[in-house]
């Protein structure tokens, strides 16, 4: 996998969840970033998403995080991520956390998903595969300044 391939995961992955939650809402809350990483003993660049909307939810949070699994089945294959509920937040939380489970950690290459949906709020955070080369130069199409961004 290569950077870009990285990064458009990292993307795909934010679609799949908007096109559940809806599009409109997360810009105040959502950052990414390129970081430094290693993996198989070798220097690598990580793109990692938050995603933060605090808006009401298209349906209640079962049913979104549900349908945000099947999104995330569908469109980048992300398959037997369980459904689980944290009731130690408030409000609680519906979540869905791959490739490990809610707390699981992330795979062996750094990569790893969390959704967690509640009353009026929905997050996502993500991050990308660990993959070979320097993160990005700042201002640059993979890594553009904020006031670049889309």
């Amino acid at each position: 996998m290569t950077l870009e391939q990285s990064h458009d995961n990292v993307l795909g992955i934010f679609r799949a969840v908007q096109s559940v939650v809806g599009e409109a809402d997360w810009e105040a809350g959502t950052e990414s970033e390129w970081n430094n990483c290693s993996f198989g003993g070798r220097d690598g660049a990580q793109f990692t998403l938050i995603a933060i909307r605090k808006h009401a939810l298209p349906a209640t949070p079962d049913i979104v995080t549900s349908e945000v699994v099947a999104a995330l089945q569908s469109s980048v294959g992300l398959d037997d991520a369980p459904v689980q509920h944290d009731d130690t937040l408030e409000p609680p939380r519906t979540v869905v956390a791959y490739p490990y489970g809610y707390n699981g950690g992330t795979a062996a290459d750094g990569f790893g998903v969390e959704f967690q949906s509640g009353t009026d709020f929905a997050s996502l955070l993500v991050y990308g595969h660990c993959v070979p080369g320097e993160p990005p130069e700042l201002g640059t199409p993979l890594n553009p300044r904020p006031s670049d961004a889309p």
